[in-house]
């Protein structure tokens, strides 16, 4: 039954609170007529996902359409078509708008029929839903109502006085203006009479008006005190108990109504007050009742209108993350949050550039918390009229984000007095106000919120959040858990129920809680007022667990809402029962019958128990160790209730699950929800995973024996220890070496560690393991031990040195690691000498290496650097003797320039100097002449450094930065190269340097010549000018390239593959300015802009280019964020969103409305001007403004071609497009049209690529044999090229296979990769050809060649008397690997019949265990009958039956196989080689048929569809080929 069918079935007091969900924002006509269409999209997903969304508005529109064409009364199609035309204004331009209001009212009914189906409703929901509010808010209109329609009198009232005013006015100045003859006639009297007559009927209704005014204004104040304010307040607590689950929130519209009423009433009194005012300057008169009154009213009107619009200033939607949109005021540090705050007086007088500022923890007493934190991102937003929602103003913060403080000495101050998620912190919102003539400070804050700074704390902070608001209404009591108050279970369980109605749609009936009382509270259960503490609910463990109630129950509503949804909708989880009750429900039914229950001693899982009779007719139970979520996730749980095998000794497995409980036969129950099925036939040994227990009648425990600890060290022992510990420096030199090496050899440095040794140890310790032995330790466990006991001494030194100096947050973890050496070699010292010693042999190896390969080259990159660095090195040391011997010009001038002015004074102050003038001209000559040397010196420096400036910066611009881009290229694509810009930096911010300080000197030197204004310096003048305009030239010239992006393009979730975006999702760029110099700091704001596709002329010349536009394209300011780091900016939020009316499917689609005939004619034009989307190629722009001492830059960057893709399922295609582009462009031509005409590669060039990608993903790249092998995949001409159209264009192309292989190492395979136990690239002839000779057991691991999505097989061999068959095993997918490991798999790995494991030998002669030993998952100890905790253990292993060898194979199978002609014909030769009788099978699986093949390959399209009608039925030639070929069901 639907959900709207079981809506309407209510009684009427439920179906009012229905009634009150729908409005005109969603109105009930279209919850009627889309009821079952509605109900099956998702709306919640679409909330916070714009384009999915907009997808969704235009489905319902489409089925509106429908509907209304299909009516037949023209009444109800005539409402329909305006509720459609509603819907279009409304949420055309915000769909998201409107699923989440879809979303809010499906969660709310499933709300409300969840309390339908509970015996009574809880004491907060019946407080929520009193018939006494519904009567509250009628009265609350009446008396609005009748306020504003006073109001609307007093208007009338007020234009009557005026009128009368007027009237007076004038026949008062009439009569003043007759003669004073005039003024005893008796028609003056009756005018005076009239004149009197009309004043104290002004004087009456003044008074009138004021008296209807003041009652008004009481009226207003009273309903703001006794209704307004506790409306508002109410509504603040049920947004409170809704955050946390509770009935939804409804009701904030009518509050805006009220509140906006109310504020126009105030606003109009005082305009009536004002227009009094004016009155009054016209006409007054003693006693006059305005100017006595007027002034009170005015400030009363202003009082009630400040708090009136301060406290309509609220939290609409309270701070949530849109990943859990269920749990709000919770806030992850790093992740973006939103809220939205809401002014609730709507009035056309507003200035609605209203600016709303948040800030953290605003007015926060010190020491309340223990962290602080700050918004990261923009924090000041203008509040908007929203037309979807009446108008109202408002504004939504979409992308704020905290960071947490760094304290500076490295304490956070008031620790340890709270958890992390019990200390609260706040939102505060603060915006200023201004109309009429009043000017409103508004402030308000949210809801406490927990900032947690890690996932594993989401529920700790969601029962905080749960406790506080259930138990208080205090906004802001942020120290509330200082000493949190108890709740009575009533109240506690009527929230629990909420979070199961909330997450998993249903919630707990009676018995449920009654059973969550009794473990919560124990004897206590039944009285529902007995008191629950916060520690008890959240922070004690368990009795006999290690974890709390509330983690126990949150981990169920977890496991409820990924993995069992549609089995607790349906009712089948019994879930909550004790084991006491599980048995009373169980003994008398018939064997077989199960239920499910959760489990109580483990965290989110459930458990089937099942009745069984013994041969006496003795009961017995079997519960099944729980299923968690990991498990879940790679078999759907109604899937292992079908599969579920239970194995005893001598016993063939059978499945002991017939009737879910009462008695509802499996099948029935669960047979609509299985959905994976058994693989179909093809050449391979089927294996497969399914859940076995394993029960043992007799069991047989033995603990390992411990063994006693190590004697003490004899004195001799000690004596050699003591001299091992002498350790020098100079051993250091190894481990120092191998940090210099570049990321590549690193790499390899890395690999030997892994899995062996730590690699902390390893640097922490390298004086001491350089210095020591352990080639002579690896064959003398004496030494060895020795040489353990020297490493154990060290640590004890270091830590006690790091204790001694108060260091021991700083240093390195020394006890952990001597914890390490002690778990893994104190029993094994041997072992580690051997460790230790091969990596130190290869250490060298790879350091000689690194030498070899260095001294090859010539000259190096590093010699290049150095000598560039000497060069610029070279001119700073020149300007700074420039700068010196400018200096001294400016002392020589004014020294000249004081002679000159001075020497008649002085000559007369000493009198008796022969010719003084003549003397005195002479020495100014000879200065002025050292002058014009010292100045032309100077002269010819500048213009050397210049010189030597122009061909570094030639270097730098034309050299150095092509080549770092295409460095940073080639590492785009999975190069292993250093793309560090610390070098460029510094060059450039040297030569910048120098170059500004050439123009300073210039221009002191100029103006020198300038002040002292002599005419024998004019002929050096000149020459300045053109020296300055050169050095500014260079400048122009180092400044324009300055910019680089030095992170290209990159989706956070694709870090590997940068230059794919996806419209829709958030991407990364950051660029950098290499001329990093403090003036430019502080003195330019560097505004960075990016621009998309900027003068892109293939939007103009390429058929069905697409158009973007960058949602998130503001500027940026560039800025230094680390301490000596880069001037930079990160555009961490940028976002593309397709133009519309561009989109390259829909032009290939009105393609198709040409005739044929014009369509065949263009088509060879089309194909050679056509781009697909992943071969389209773009790329953005950065424009940043520089403006300094005179210069003025448009200085532009762009990033490399990037592709924009739709969807995931393009990035394959779209990263060969990345890589092919890279491989034959370099970074100063971009060649954004490749793609029509796209040249070949060579063999070499690919497989070098191509070898990186298995560097960059599994950490060692192809060998010669793999690309050797992969060869044929990719080359098929003579001309040994590869084409782009063989490569990536077709869909089976090699590219694609090679694609889902990276994937598989990626996500399964990395470590075995690292280690080179995978093969992986070999045909089956050569499998065969290398396994032959080969001793029984001996096996290899390859990738499949017939599953392009990635998979892994082994194939072994084995031989009998004259025969040798080699095996190989149905490939394992990445869904399979996801529940276990391939070393377990190759160690679990058996023939059922026979219990033979037939893996033994690693190729080419490596013992499994030694191969793969280290990466077993550890193995459980024999548990007894029952098994732990009561249950019987499961596991799942991957089993096979003896291989048949088949017949020859029909023609369907073959075509099967994509592997060579020849890989198929010699595998299947093997097999023909023995006539062995048939094996009989054990478990049989039914085989797929092709409805269940195509639902098995695309499970993305299919997930919940309708089963697929039969497609085809297998023929006779297939069917006999199964009955001879026997092959394994599964994997047990």
């Amino acid at each position: 039954m639907s959900q709207w069918k079981q809506i309407q079935q209510l009684e009427i007091r439920l179906l009012e609170h229905v009634d009150y969900l729908y409005d005109d924002n969603f109105p009930m006509d279209i919850r009627q007529g889309l009821a079952g269409w509605i109900e099956s999209q998702d709306w919640d997903t679409a909330a916070n996902d714009e384009s999915m969304a907009a997808v969704l508005f235009s489905n319902l529109l489409a089925q509106l359409e429908r509907v209304r064409s299909q009516e037949q009364n023209f009444l109800q199609r005539h409402n329909m078509k305006i509720i459609q035309q509603q819907l279009q204004v409304k949420y055309t331009s915000t769909p998201a708008v409107m699923a989440r209001v879809i979303s809010t009212c499906l969660r709310e009914e499933r709300r409300i029929l969840s309390s339908a189906c509970m015996q009574e409703q809880g004491p907060l929901e019946k407080s929520l839903q009193s018939s006494v509010a519904f009567e509250r808010q009628k009265n609350m209109d009446n008396r609005v109502g009748v306020i504003r329609g006073s109001v609307q009198l007093m208007d009338q009232a007020v234009k009557y006085i005026e009128d009368l005013q007027d009237d007076f006015d004038f026949r008062y100045k009439t009569l003043q203006s007759r003669d004073s003859t005039d003024r005893n006639s008796e028609m003056m009297k009756q005018e005076v009479t009239r004149l009197q007559e009309m004043l104290n009927r002004l004087d009456f209704k003044r008074k009138e008006i004021l008296s209807k005014m003041d009652v008004v204004i009481k009226e207003i104040d009273g309903l703001m005190t006794s209704q307004l304010n506790p409306e508002l307040q109410d509504w603040k607590r049920r947004q409170q108990i809704a955050a946390i689950g509770g009935p939804l929130l409804t009701g904030l519209d009518q509050l805006q109504s009220w509140f906006t009423l109310t504020a126009q009433s105030l606003f109009q009194i005082k305009r009536q007050l004002d227009k009094l005012g004016e009155l009054v300057v016209k006409v007054t008169y003693e006693s006059d009742p305005i100017p006595l009154q007027k002034p009170q009213m005015e400030e009363r009107v202003k009082y009630l209108l400040y708090h009136l619009i301060k406290s309509s200033f609220v939290v609409e939607k309270q701070p949530c993350m849109p990943t859990h949109p269920q749990k709000p005021l919770i806030i992850k540090t790093g992740v973006q949050f939103t809220t939205k705050v809401r002014l609730l007086v709507k009035l056309p007088e507003v200035d609605y550039q209203l600016k709303v500022k948040t800030t953290f923890d605003k007015d926060l007493p010190p020491g309340r918390v223990s962290r602080q934190f700050f918004i990261l991102t923009n924090n000041t937003k203008v509040m908007d009229v929203e037309d979807y929602s009446n108008g109202c103003l408002s504004v939504e913060f979409r992308h704020l984000q905290l960071k947490e403080k760094k304290y500076i000495n490295g304490t956070k101050g008031n620790e340890g007095l709270l958890s992390v998620t019990e200390e609260l912190h706040s939102l505060s919102f603060e915006a200023c106000f201004t109309v009429q003539g009043l000017t409103i400070d508004l402030e308000t804050c949210s809801l406490p919120l927990v900032v947690i700074s890690n996932v594993s704390q989401l529920p700790g902070g969601w029962a905080s959040v749960i406790w506080y608001n259930l138990l208080t209404d205090e906004p802001r009591n942020l120290s509330f858990f200082g000493n949190p108050p108890r709740a009575t279970w009533s109240q506690l369980s009527e929230v629990l129920s909420w979070q199961f109605s909330t997450f998993a749609g249903q919630g707990l009936n009676k018995d449920q809680l009654s059973m969550l009382g009794e473990k919560l509270l124990g004897q206590h259960a039944s009285c529902s007022d007995y008191q629950v503490s916060w520690s008890k609910f959240c922070k004690e463990n368990i009795a006999g667990k290690p974890f709390s109630f509330w983690m126990w129950l949150d981990s169920i509503l977890e496991l409820i809402k990924k993995h069992l949804l549609p089995v607790w909708n349906e009712n089948y989880i019994m879930g909550f029962v004790s084991k006491e009750m599980e048995r009373a429900l169980l003994k008398d039914k018939e064997q077989g019958t199960f239920l499910l229950r959760f489990s109580e001693s483990h965290l989110g899982g459930i458990t089937f128990t099942w009745v069984e009779y013994n041969h006496n007719g003795d009961v017995r139970l079997n519960s099944v160790e729980p299923y968690t979520k990991n498990r879940l996730t790679a078999l759907p749980f109604a899937d292992i209730i079908r599969d579920y095998k239970v194995i005893s000794e001598g016993v063939v497995p059978e499945n002991p699950l017939k009737f879910l409980y009462p008695n509802i036969p499996k099948d029935e129950a669960f047979g609509r929800l299985y959905n994976s099925q058994p693989s179909k036939v093809h050449p391979y040994i089927p294996s497969t995973l399914i859940p076995i227990s394993e029960l043992r009648s007799n069991v047989s425990t033995s603990s390992p024996s411990c063994q006693s600890p190590e004697p003490p060290m004899t004195p001799g022992e000690f004596d050699m220890l003591n001299e091992q510990l002498c350790f020098g420096m100079d051993t250091m030199a190894q481990w120092q070496e191998l940090l210099k090496l570049d990321s590549a050899l690193q790499g390899q440095v890395r690999q030997l560690y892994d899995g062996k040794f730590s690699r902390e140890i390893r640097h922490c310790l390298c004086v001491p393991i350089e210095s020591l032995d352990w080639d002579l330790a690896a064959e003398d466990e004496n030494k060895a031990r020795t040489c353990l006991q020297a490493l154990l001494v060290f640590l004890e030194e270091q830590w006690n040195r790091t204790v001694q100096q108060n260091s021991i947050l700083l240093g390195p973890d020394f006890p952990a690691m001597k914890d390490y050496l002690l778990k893994n070699f104190e029993n094994h010292p041997l072992s580690l000498a051997v460790i230790i010693s091969e990596c130190l042999r290869e250490e060298k190896k790879i350091l000689a290496s690194a030498s070899e390969a260095q001294s090859c080259r010539s000259p190096t990159m590093e010699q290049k650097r150095r000598m560039l660095d000497n060069r610029i090195n070279d001119i700073r040391r020149q300007t700074a003797e420039v700068k010196k011997e400018t200096k001294s010009l400016e002392s020589l001038y004014e020294e000249l320039d004081f002679i000159e002015k001075n020497w008649r004074s002085r000559v007369e102050e000493h009198p008796g100097f022969p010719q003084p003038q003549a003397v005195v001209e002479e020495q100014c000559l000879q200065q002025a002449s050292f002058i014009t040397r010292t100045y032309q010196m100077v002269q010819q420096q500048i213009e050397e450094i210049l010189k030597q400036t122009e061909q570094i910066v030639v270097t730098l611009t034309d050299v150095e930065l092509p080549e770092w881009k295409h460095r940073q290229q080639m590492a785009c694509i999975g190069s292993p190269v250093d793309t560090s810009l610390d070098y460029l930096e510094k060059w450039f911010m040297v030569v910048a340097e120098v170059l500004l300080q050439m123009c300073k000197q210039v221009q002191k030197l100029q103006d020198l010549i300038k002040k002292y204004n002599r005419a024998n310096f004019s002929s050096v003048s000149g020459p300045m000018a053109e020296i300055e305009k050169a050095a500014l030239s260079l400048l122009k010239r180092l400044l324009s390239n300055a910019l680089v992006v030095e992170q290209q393009p990159v989706m956070t979730s694709q870090p590997q593959r940068p230059l794919i975006i996806k419209t829709g999702v958030r991407f990364t760029v950051k660029v950098r300015f290499l001329a990093n110099l403090t003036e430019f700091i502080q003195k330019c704001l560097l505004k960075v802009t990016p621009v998309f596709d900027k003068d892109v002329a293939e939007a103009r010349t390429v058929k069905g280019f697409r158009q973007f536009d960058l949602v998130s394209s503001d500027y940026k300011v560039m800025d230094v964020y680390t301490a000596g780091g880069g001037l930079e900016a990160e555009f961490g939020h940028m976002l593309l969103k397709e133009k519309k009316g561009n989109s390259k499917g829909a032009q290939e689609n009105n393609s198709l409305d040409r005739p044929a005939s014009k369509r065949k004619r263009n088509q060879s034009e089309d194909d050679q001007n056509h781009l697909s989307v992943t071969e389209e190629l773009h790329v953005i722009k950065f424009v940043m403004k520089f403006q300094y001492a005179g210069l003025d830059l448009n200085i532009e960057t762009s990033s490399l071609p990037l592709v924009v893709i739709s969807s995931t399922n393009q990035i394959p295609a779209a990263w060969a497009s990345i890589m092919w582009f890279n491989i034959l462009s370099n970074s100063e031509v971009k060649d954004l049209s490749l793609f029509l005409k796209p040249p070949s590669l060579t063999w070499e060039q690919l497989s070098l690529v191509l070898s990186w990608q298995f560097l960059a993903v599994g950490e060692l790249g192809l060998n010669r044999d793999q690309l050797c092998a992969l060869r044929d995949k990719f080359v098929d001409g003579p001309d040994g090229l590869v084409h782009w159209k063989d490569f990536s264009k077709i869909e089976s192309s090699a590219w694609f296979w090679i694609d889902g292989i990276l994937d598989l190492i990626r996500k399964h395979l990395v470590d075995l990769w690292r280690d080179g136990s995978i093969v992986g690239f070999v045909s089956r002839a050569k499998t065969e050809a290398l396994l032959k000779e080969k001793q029984t057991g001996t096996f290899l691991i390859r990738f499949s060649e017939s599953n392009k999505d990635g998979a892994i097989t082994f194939s072994w061999v084995e031989h009998s008397v004259n025969e040798t068959h080699v095996h190989a095993v149905d490939p394992y997918t990445k869904q399979e690997l996801s529940v276990n490991s391939l070393p377990d798999i190759i160690y679990n790995y058996s023939m059922i019949n026979t219990n033979r494991k037939p893996l033994l030998y690693l190729y080419p002669d490596i013992h499994k265990d030694t191969a793969f030993g280290r990466y077993y998952k550890p193995q459980e100890k024999a548990a007894p009958k029952n098994g732990k905790n009561g249950y019987v253990s499961k596991k799942f292993i991957p089993v096979s039956d003896n291989p048949t060898p088949p017949p020859s194979p029909t023609r369907e199978l073959e075509m099967m196989e994509t592997d060579s002609a020849n890989d198929t014909k010699v595998g299947l030769t093997l097999h023909r080689n023995s006539h062995s009788p048939t094996i009989p099978q054990t478990i049989v699986l039914p085989t797929m048929d092709p409805k269940e093949v195509i639902q098995e390959l695309f499970p993305d399209i299919f997930c919940g569809s309708p089963r697929l009608p039969d497609l085809s039925t297998p023929n006779q030639e297939m069917l006999s080929f199964q009955n001879n070929f026997v092959y394994p069901s599964s994997l047990v």
